[in-house]
This record gives structure tokens, sequence and C-alpha cells, in this order.
């Protein structure tokens, strides 16, 4: 019956699935692959070429988005690469020549074909710009000019040789580029040494320099919106005067690793680009309260903001986070001075948060207090990374489990106070007994610290009778309360969870993971240095979750051949597996992964004492799809 319906329909159903899911769906019938050949689904679609033999691509797809990292410039090479782009150039919009080894001639003929093309990255492609002859004659500028009048996003990041001249060259094919990626480009500051007073800026073929750059940015005017400077040794005299450029209202800018960047060129910036919506400064390690202020206060259109190794970041700053009502993403990892008081402030303070990304990976003080607030003001929520934050315990992943029903992505990986009780949602959350224990506390954390020794009267008190209440529970009371219980809160309450990481959660064991990872859509599972994990537990988990495409089980010192067995062949989409340092498994592992993981792409055995190399030798000849193994001391059993 499936196969009857009308093409249109079938791709319509189509574009509801994930990209996995249409490949899957696409293998049902000759009909169903028709269907998925529609352009409409191929738009967010990657195909990869690791060599310049694209003419052994399907005809019939019409490609939206190509990477082709490698070029092969002889002529016959060039030719068949000239018929694949003639049938392409009507389809592809995105095109990454990422690392290749391109030359300018090669480079003209493929792109004065791509008439529709958006998106060009061009990142570490230092043979096109090392001769300083790319788009030396009018006629390839003109050709190149018709054919890329479309391009929006230019990446030329890590072009070692890129200078004022190749660049002003390439940039005047591309006359609507919006958004630019210079990161990691060798470009010079102090551009007074190569234009004194009075000269003609932009006619240098030695270097880039800024003020080249800062020319370009006047042109484009407001068509620009988005800049990215990311390592380079920009600073606030440059900041300032990229602010004070006529007519530009950058919408993102990406300043990762500008160590020469402090408050005063951060807070310049702000107060004159005010409608930025996105913005990253990520180790920009020299900020201070006083530049994160100034972003909050001033940038109120903000929609996401990373500051993630912003060490001097501290709650006086991130309490003003509360006037960024727009806010989407954020990224405050390994920002080691927020405590749960001020975050409460900043993001739970009582406004509707749009947030649906917030990573706060290694933010190491923040306490339950924080994660219970955050799920009661933040619901809607998709990704959250809370690893390493060791002192979350039960009651965060109870709060998670039953408020954050929308959420795609978690993290707790290094959260060693996770137990099984917390998995199952075993114990009932009393946010308002937890809220009263700790208000009172410093930052978020109990009242029963030095700070308050001028109370030590009230720490200790008579026994209230209790006490049996947090006694340590055995498997078998665990085994009995899931029986038995009523409605519980367990993490397979996210029901749409995609990628889940309990990375080094040490307390968890058979019985909480095989009754908690229970998702029919999850894509990806870290489960490294769970020691309490067995094959029963990997059996169940390969039972209940059949669309597992990435599984992660390094230093899992239980697991056996059948696991193994068991994930590979209830598993059939797993395309990335990692067992490294899983000393039971043998030879019969290779075996299972030989034949039933047609699709594994990445595989990683090392330090694996039962594997022989010759065996993982012969896997990987025999595998043709396989593109990654990691083997290193593979059969050893000596010291790692």
């Amino acid at each position: 019956m499936a196969s009857k319906l009308p093409t249109e329909v079938i791709s319509h159903l189509m574009s509801f699935l994930s990209v996995s899911d249409r490949k899957e769906a696409a293998l049902v019938n000759t009909a169903w692959y028709e269907a998925s050949m529609d352009p409409a689904l191929q738009r967010d679609m990657v195909v990869n070429f690791s060599d310049s033999n694209v003419t052994n691509c399907h005809t019939r797809r019409k490609l939206t988005h190509l990477l082709l990292n490698h070029i092969d410039n002889s002529t016959s090479s060039v030719n068949e690469m000239v018929k694949f782009f003639e049938y392409m150039s009507e389809s592809l919009i995105n095109l990454s020549l990422k690392g290749s080894n391109i030359t300018e001639g090669t480079f003209v003929k493929l792109l004065s074909l791509c008439k529709n093309l958006t998106v060009l990255d061009l990142t570490s492609c230092n043979s096109l710009f090392m001769s300083g002859n790319l788009l030396d004659r009018k006629s390839d500028v003109q050709s190149l000019k018709e054919s890329l009048q479309h391009v929006k996003k230019l990446n030329l990041a890590s072009v070692r040789f890129l200078s004022d001249v190749s660049f002003n060259r390439i940039l005047s094919v591309c006359p609507n580029v919006e958004e630019l990626s210079l990161a990691h480009a060798q470009i010079t500051f102090n551009s007074s040494t190569y234009y004194p007073q009075g000269s003609k800026v932009g006619t240098n073929s030695a270097v880039l320099t800024f003020h080249n750059v800062l020319d370009f940015v006047d042109r484009q005017g407001p068509k620009l919106k988005s800049l990215n400077l990311s390592r380079t040794t920009i600073a606030n005299c440059h900041l300032s005067e990229l602010a004070r450029c006529q007519n530009i209202a950058l919408e993102e800018l990406i300043l990762v690793g500008c160590r020469e960047i402090t408050d005063s060129g951060l807070g310049q910036f702000c107060r004159q680009q005010k409608s930025l919506q996105r913005l990253d400064i990520s180790s920009c390690t020299d900020i201070t309260d006083s530049g994160i202020a100034a972003v909050a206060t001033n940038l109120t259109q903000l929609r996401s903001f990373k500051a993630n190794k912003c060490r001097q970041m501290t709650d006086n700053s991130v309490k003003l986070f509360k006037y960024m009502s727009l806010l989407e993403s954020l990224d405050l990892s390994e920002c080691y001075e927020l405590f749960s008081q001020g975050m409460i402030q900043g993001l739970c303070s009582g406004i509707q948060s749009k947030l649906t990304h917030l990573n706060l990976s290694c933010c190491t003080a923040l306490t339950d207090y924080f994660v219970v607030e955050l799920t009661k003001t933040v619901p809607s929520l998709v990704h959250l990374d809370l690893g390493s934050l060791f002192n979350i315990t039960d009651i965060s992943v109870h709060a998670v489990s039953k408020r954050l029903k929308h959420l795609r992505y978690l993290r707790l990986a290094w959260c060693k106070e996770l137990s099984d009780k917390g998995l199952l949602g075993l114990e009932e959350l009393d946010d308002s007994k937890y809220e009263t224990h700790v208000l009172d506390g410093h930052n978020g954390q109990c009242r029963c610290t030095r700070r308050h020794s001028e109370q030590g009267s009230n720490i200790f008190k008579k026994p209230s009778g209790s006490g049996g209440k947090d006694k340590k529970m055995s498997i078998g009371d665990l085994e009995a309360m899931v029986k038995n219980g009523g409605e519980l809160y367990s993490l397979s309450n996210l029901s749409g969870l995609r990628t889940l990481d309990l990375t080094s959660c040490s307390k968890f064991t058979d019985l909480g993971l095989k009754e908690a990872i229970k998702f029919k859509e999850l894509k990806s599972l870290s489960l490294g240095m769970v020691h309490g994990m067995t094959n029963e537990s990997l059996v169940a988990i390969a039972r209940n979750n059949p669309s597992l495409e990435e599984v992660h089980l390094n230093q899992c010192i239980n697991i056996t051949d059948a696991a193994v067995e068991a994930l590979t062949s209830k598993c059939p989409r797993l395309a990335h597996l990692d067992v490294s340092s899983c000393d039971r498994l043998t030879n019969h592992t290779l075996y299972y992964v030989e034949t039933n993981c047609h699709r594994l792409r990445h595989l990683d055995v090392s330090y694996c004492s039962g594997l022989t190399p010759e065996a993982v030798d012969k896997l990987e000849g025999s595998m043709k799809g396989l593109h990654t193994v990691h083997k290193r001391l593979v059969g050893s059993t000596g010291t790692r």
C-alpha cells in the first residue's frame, strides 16, 4: 500500500523525519528511494568526498551541500569534475574546499559553474593563495563575479598566504557577502608600517593589514552581518575602530581566543553596536565582570552569548543577565567563580526565559539549588550540559527528568554523586524543603560551613528519627521500589532525548541503566568508565534504543563479547563504536562488528588486551566503509 502512494506525498512525509530516519525509509522500496531524491530533502544533507572522484555519485541526486577536501589537478580529473559541476550547478548552494590543494585554474573553472552558490568555504586553502596570482586576469574576475554574486557566507579562516591584494580580489567577486570569517588569519594590525600616511591602502601583495579589512567593512556597510576575527592579535584600539565604522550594524561578532581584548575595548564596542544578536568571546581571558556587565546592559537584543573560559567572571556580572530577555543560547562552561545564588538571579529571575541551549560544564561551584530553580523557570531547554558539576546529586536529575520534557541533549558526565535513584526517580522531589535548607546559605551553599561558624550552636541538632530515610539502599530494595512505585520521574521521561552522556558516573549500576535508558530516538550514548555496568544492562540498552548511531563504552571493564553481539545486532544504524580499554573483549567482538555493523565508519579498540593486531588489521581490510580505526597497543598487557 505504501508503495502506491504518490511520490510527492511520500516526499512530504519524509520531510518530517531526521536525516538518519530518511536514509532508513529510502531503503523500503524503489518508490520510497525515488521520493528521497527530492531536492527539497537534500537541503540538510552534506556529502563529503575524501577524493576528487565525484563522478561516482548517483547522477540523479541533486546535491545542495558538498565538501570536497582533496582535488586531483590532473587534466582528466579536472575535466570529469567540470562535467559533474555542470550537472550540479543549479542545486549546489554550499561548497566547502576546506584544506584542499586546488589550483587557481581549477578554482576558476569549477566556481564559474556554480550559479546559485550562497556559502563558500576556503578554510586552509593555502595552495590557492600561495602564488598571489588568483584572479589576476580580468576575464576570470568577470566570470566569477557573475557566478558568485549570490554568495552570502565566505570563510577564509587559516589561510596563511592571504594578502591585501588577494583579499580584495576574492571579495570583489563576492559583492554581497554578509558573513565573513578571518579566524586564525595572518592579519597585520600595525598597518602604518606598510601604509605610511597618505598612501593608498589595499595594494600590498605580501601581507593582509587590518586597515584593508576596515576598508572592506566600510564599503560593505549594512550588508555585513557577521565577522569572525577569532585567534588573531586584535586589540582594544582595533575593536574600537571597527565599532566606529560608518553604516554598519553587525549582528554577530566572534572573537574566540583574542587574548588582547579587555573590558574597555569590549565595553566600547557594545555601546556602539547595540544591534548585536550573537557574541562569542570564549577564551578571552582578560575579560572581567566589567566587560560582561557592558554586554548584559547594552546588548539587550542578544540571542546567543558564548563566554566559556572567561574565568574572571563572577556572580556580580552574571546576575545582570536578567536584562537579556531574548537570550536563547548561553555558554558559560569552565567559569569557576559562578555560584548558585548569582546564577538564579541572572537566569531564574521570574521573567519567562527563552533559553533553549545552556552549557555550564565545569562550573564546579553550582549545586542542586540552582538546577532545581532552573528547571522551574526555564522549561523550554532542549540542550543542557551539566558535565563535571561535582556538587549536584540525584535531586538535580529528578528535577530535569520531571520538568524538561523538550530536552534533546543532556550531558551529566563526571557528576560523581549521581546514582541509580536519580536515574529511576525513586525519591519524590521536595523542592520547598530543599529550598528552605539552602536559601540561608552563602552563594547557594549549605549553611553547614565555616562561613557560618558563628551559628555553630545550630549546626548540631538532636536526631529527629527520620534518619533512616537516608540509609543506603540495597539493590533488592531498589528493585522492590521499581516494581511497587507509583508515578516515577525516571530519566526515560525525557522521551525526545537524542544525545545522552553519562561518562564516569561511577555509582550507576545495571538496575538504573537498564530501566532508565529507554529512548526510541536516542542517537548518541556515552557510558565510558561506568564500571558498574555489565552485559545485563548493555543488552537491555541495545534492545530499548534501536536508533543508536554512536556508542562510547571505553573502560567498561565488565562487558564481554556477548554485550557487543547484542549491541551490534539490535542497533543496525551503528556508525561509531568506542570499546577502548575493554579488556574482556576478544576477537569474537570483531566478528560481530564485521557481521552486523554494515554502516560502521569509526571504531576504537585501543588498549584492548584480548584482541590481536592481526584480527584488527583483517577487519580493517574487509570493511570498506570503515573510515578510521584506532588500535593503539591492541593486544598489549603492559602499562598504559
